[in-house]
């Protein structure tokens, strides 16, 4: 958000000045991404500075922090395999894989460094930072190759090296990177997905430094001490002011001291603190505003990625937790794979073309959290364990009946009739078989869920015997 003041100035009563700002929306920028040319390469901002930006907002926001995790947990899941068995850890390590899983979320894109062989075979492949990476043109404007400095504030200290770029041909070079970017329509440097939330990433960590601050400044204790008795030189007003200070809070407390001199009682110090109004209802907006701008910027589902904006209730049940997923996967973790496995395809496509490369997922332990998730399977349905019954075949439930069930779970007359029914098969007005129906029919819950919310059947139950020799008894 940019601001302009007006020129005119608006004269109050109390002769003090203030001006009119047009504030304009659009003419934000959140960061300068076009790219800074230097004398033989090209940093992303001035000294790959737009990097840091990135890094920054990930280091001080907890909630771009945390999805921003959740997100490369996803992506890798149980780590990167050969569909057909082979091994590939011998080429690239399980820590390598993760680390440019991390990169390809934070940054937007991940880089590798290409080791060869004397046999001009690829023989190791190992991350290395991108935001290290500037690039180098060619005559046509093209990308042949990086230079790489460990900190390009400090270039005299670590001078840059140029690494060629990787093209699948060995070129009697034993090193070379190469780039994997997401898809933009930015040339040169990667831009992360979530671009548009690094702002409010800024607020949190403005919120947080404020809140230090403020608990810090509540913890310390201003101590004003007056003496009435004249005023004295500055130099020995200073020794003064140091003895009681040593002596009223010691020499190693945060405390303040404040030691005035004055001519009498009347010109004593006094210490006013001013707070703004309604701070901490200020803070509270601003925190869940960024929060739920930070998961809009992701495109992440709330019901998984929600703190305190989340809502709570029968409403977040395991069917649309499990239904959330499977949409997560298919629009942005599945794309996220294929563009990391494309890239890493260049390079095992020279070393064995029969290696085929994808991510394992992890293995769920119960049927509504099982998905298939592979991000080169065809079927993104959720799949669950048959469950053996004598009833006729389940009929298909259409959409709308199951927003109708999942709005009656999260009501208070559908928690109010929860309770009836349990209360009523407590009561042996109906019976289990009947209750599990019940559930099911109306509310949409699995058997398995119905039993979790009726409890075993009764021992005693539908034992007519029993009934009997009590009745008799």
């Amino acid at each position: 958000m940019s601001t302009k003041a007006n020129q005119t100035a608006v004269l109050t009563t109390n002769t003090k000045h203030a001006f009119s700002a047009n504030v304009m929306m659009s003419a934000f920028q959140p960061i300068d991404i076009k790219p800074t040319y230097g004398r033989k390469w090209i940093t992303n901002g001035v000294n790959n500075s737009n990097y840091k930006i990135y890094n920054d907002a990930y280091d001080d926001s907890p909630t771009n922090a945390s999805i921003i995790n959740a997100f490369v947990n996803y992506i890798y899941g149980q780590g990167l395999i050969d569909v057909n068995g082979q091994s590939i850890k011998k080429y690239i390590s399980d820590e390598d894989v993760l680390l440019l899983c991390q990169d390809y979320k934070t940054y937007g894109g991940y880089a590798v460094q290409v080791i060869w062989s004397l046999a001009k075979q690829p023989l190791r492949i190992e991350r290395i930072d991108i935001s290290k990476l500037a690039i180098n043109l060619d005559d046509n404007y093209q990308t042949n190759g990086y230079w790489y400095s460990w900190d390009w504030c400090n270039q005299y200290r670590y001078k840059p090296v140029f690494l060629p770029l990787f093209t699948g041909n060995y070129k009697d070079e034993n090193l070379e990177i190469l780039v994997v970017k997401r898809p933009t329509n930015k040339e040169y440097f990667p831009v992360p997905d979530y671009l548009a939330g690094v702002p409010w990433a800024t607020v949190e960590g403005q919120l947080a430094n404020a809140a230090k601050q403020h608990f810090i400044n509540a913890m310390s204790v201003l101590t004003v001490i007056n003496y009435n008795n004249g005023r004295v030189d500055d130099e020995v007003g200073i020794l003064q002011a140091e003895k009681v200070r040593d002596k009223v809070v010691g020499t190693h407390n945060q405390s303040a001291v404040l030691v005035s001199f004055n001519e009498g009682a009347e010109e004593g110090t006094t210490v006013d603190q001013l707070s703004p109004p309604e701070l901490n209802q200020q803070n509270v907006f601003y925190s869940e505003e960024a929060e739920r701008k930070l998961i809009i910027a992701h495109s992440a589902p709330p019901i998984l990625f929600a703190g305190s904006t989340g809502g709570n209730g029968f409403s977040s049940n395991a069917d649309e937790i499990a239904t959330a997923t499977r949409g997560l996967f298919r629009r942005h973790i599945n794309p996220m794979r294929t563009v990391i496995i494309n890239g890493l395809d260049k390079i095992f496509n020279v070393i064995d073309s029969t290696i085929d490369l994808d991510f394992e997922d992890f293995k769920e332990e119960t049927a509504l959290e099982n998905t298939n998730n592979s991000s080169k399977s065809k079927d993104l349905s959720l799949i669950d364990e048959p469950v053996e019954t004598d009833s006729e075949p389940v009929k298909p439930v259409d959409e709308a009946t199951k927003q109708a069930q999942a709005q009656l779970k999260g009501s208070v007359g559908g928690v109010q009739s929860l309770l009836e029914i349990q209360a009523s098969y407590v009561a042996g007005a109906t019976s289990y078989e009947s209750a599990i129906a019940i559930l099911d029919l109306i509310f949409g819950f699995s058997r398995v869920e119905a039993v979790r919310l009726l409890g075993d059947p009764k021992p005693a139950e539908n034992n007519d015997t029993s009934n009997t020799t009590i009745q008799n008894g």
